[in-house]
């Protein structure tokens, strides 16, 4: 019998060089949010998460690359069917939403699943070019050279599983993060992860189908039009009151044409729970079922008569306009009359921007219904307001330290524009005499060094919850009942009282509308306010979290509040 002889060709290192080229910029043109992810946890000195990110990333590359380079031809070509999708299904969703694809997005599609031939009619280019990254990305992870090396070869033989790990791993952070925890992960294996957990809480989840209107709005209605304004991670505890004083000065010029109801409680401590909340509908007693099948408040506002719009203030960055955020869906978008997003504006100028449109809007002659998201406070602070209006200091961006006294100071530039500033241009531009505006922020913040200042999950700090909730109008009759409520729901105010108060002005009869969503605005609320942190939607928990806070209580972190810097600066902030 012959001795088996094995003849070992020359390695192609140049195209295998190549090769790795290309995989390097696949991750480039497929992934989305990397160093944004990096920046925020570094500003935040979340150094563990941090350090945690890095390490999947690393796991995740040289899975693709082991993939990449398998000696046998049908596991090599399988990953690279699966990888290749996975990386398609990613660029299709980030494409069109903006953001990545989470368990509840792929819950709510699988929902609305019968509305797939509409969605893709829609985005057709998004499709289009998904299909393109699908295939250039087959093609690259399954194509040759791969090495001849024979303990090279072996080597790849017995790794040959590696590309399943970070698929497991970000399925197990999911898990644990009741649904987080794989914002900007590498798209080659992230959605394979969130179909693993979609399929896992699919199998034993009860499916909702969102409601119509059943009741018809057969009351007049006080105003032509309704904005409801969603601030992002202010403070009320940081406003001051006091004519003159430097930190919100205008909101005190202005105070007689605010109704302020005073600190309230958010619906929930992130923005994308809150925000889900408000619009979908989900009440204090069944919040699981409720924010899964109640109608939108667009479906409301179409039903009353209005045109609506939806104004994402938070889009500065992003060009498509069809880009979804916050748990919104392209089957909830079926009742948005006109979504407005912008691109490449400075996150200082967003808010401006956004009241252009609320301005331009509320001149129809028809009534309108508008529900705007403010860019506000958000995370890093100092990227909110121009340097010009550097009013308190040093901030975190002068110091590069992020200290409590640096981040309070920071905190009250960021307020002192994108609310004072902003509300000054407000009452200047709006003429609210037909029209009730409802201004909230989505979640507070906890300005504390080494902990997350919102969207914690288990035993949240109060200051997240903690939101402002002012009503504005011209209308005095209108007025005067918002006043009223203001008075009865002192230090029990909540993000919950606010759509049966937006039901109520589009002409819903307001007994029917309380026994379906509870008090509104002008009756006294639930006396012991709380928040939820985490799932609202039981996917994770058939128990929501709720954190009770006390509304009359002093949640300042500082003894003295900071005074502003002298010279030119303090000058051009006044």
């Amino acid at each position: 019998m012959r001795n088996k002889v094995f003849i070992q060709k020359p390695t192609n290192w140049r195209g295998i060089a190549i090769k790795l080229m290309a995989i390097l910029a696949l991750i480039a043109v497929t992934n989305f949010g990397f160093f944004d992810r990096i920046k925020l946890l570094y500003a935040s000195d979340r150094w563990f998460t941090l350090i945690f990110f890095l390490g999947m990333w690393g796991v995740s590359v040289a899975a693709l690359i082991i993939a990449s380079f398998q000696p046998k031809k049908i596991v090599r070509m399988a990953w690279a069917g699966l990888l290749s999708v996975s990386a398609g299904i990613a660029f299709m969703y980030t494409s069109i939403s903006g953001s990545d694809l989470s368990v509840f997005d792929a819950l709510s599609l699988w929902t609305a699943k019968h509305e797939a031939h509409r969605a893709f009619e829609f985005y057709r280019d998004g499709l289009i070019w998904s299909g393109f990254v699908v295939v250039g990305s087959f093609i690259i992870i399954a194509s040759p050279p791969i090495p001849n090396h024979r303990w090279v070869r072996l080597g790849l033989k017995w790794l040959s599983w590696t590309p399943a790990v970070p698929v497991l791993l970000i399925a197990a952070i999911i898990l644990l993060k009741e649904g987080g925890g794989s914002q900007a992960m590498p798209s080659q294996f992230q959605p394979l992860a969130v179909g693993i957990v979609t399929a896992i809480k699919t199998a034993g989840q009860k499916q909702y189908l969102r409601k119509k209107v059943a009741m018809q709005p057969d009351q007049p209605r006080p105003v032509k039009h309704i904005v409801m304004l969603i601030d992002e991670s202010v403070r009320p505890d940081y406003f001051n009151w006091q004519p003159g004083n430097p930190y919100t000065p205008q909101l005190a010029a202005n105070k007689r044409r605010i109704v302020n109801f005073g600190p309230t409680a958010s619906g929930g401590n992130c923005s994308s729970y809150s925000n889900a909340i408000l619009r979908l509908g989900g009440t204090r007693d069944d919040i699981s079922s409720s924010v899964r099948s109640n109608p939108t408040i667009w479906q409301y506002a179409k039903k009353a008569g209005f045109r609506t719009v939806y104004i994402d203030g938070q889009s500065g960055l992003n060009k498509d306009p069809g880009m979804l955020q916050n748990f919104m869906t392209v089957n909830e978008t079926k009742h948005i009359d006109h979504i407005v997003r912008f691109s490449g504006v400075a996150n200082s100028k967003l808010d401006f921007e956004v009241l252009k449109v609320i301005e331009k809007e509320l001149r129809s002659d028809k009534p309108v219904f508008i529900y705007a998201n403010k860019n506000g406070a958000h995370f890093p602070y100092d990227e909110g307001y121009p340097e010009s209006q550097v009013i308190f200091g040093p901030t975190v961006t002068q110091t590069g330290s992020d200290r409590i006294e640096t981040k309070v100071n920071s905190y009250f530039n960021v307020i002192h524009w994108a609310v004072d500033k902003f509300f000054a241009r407000f009452f200047e531009q709006l003429n609210l005499r037909d029209t009730a505006v409802i201004y909230t922020s989505d979640h507070g913040q906890a300005l504390f060094n080494g902990q997350l200042t919102h969207c914690s999950v288990s035993d949240p700090d109060p200051r997240e919850g903690l939101v402002p909730l002012f009503a504005m109008t011209e209308n005095a009759t209108l007025k005067a009942r918002f006043e009223q409520g203001a008075k009865a729901n002192r230090n029990i105010a909540s993000h919950f009282s606010i759509r049966p108060t937006v039901l109520e002005l589009m002409g819903y009869n307001k007994t029917t509308v309380e026994q379906l969503y509870g008090p509104s605005m002008f009756t006294a609320g639930i006396k012991k306010p709380q928040f939820t942190s985490g799932d609202v939607f039981g996917v994770f928990r058939k128990e929501v979290r709720w954190t009770a806070i006390d509304l009359s209580k002093n949640y300042i972190e500082f003894d003295a509040p900071p005074q502003p810097l002298p010279g030119p600066m303090v000058a051009a902030g006044k």
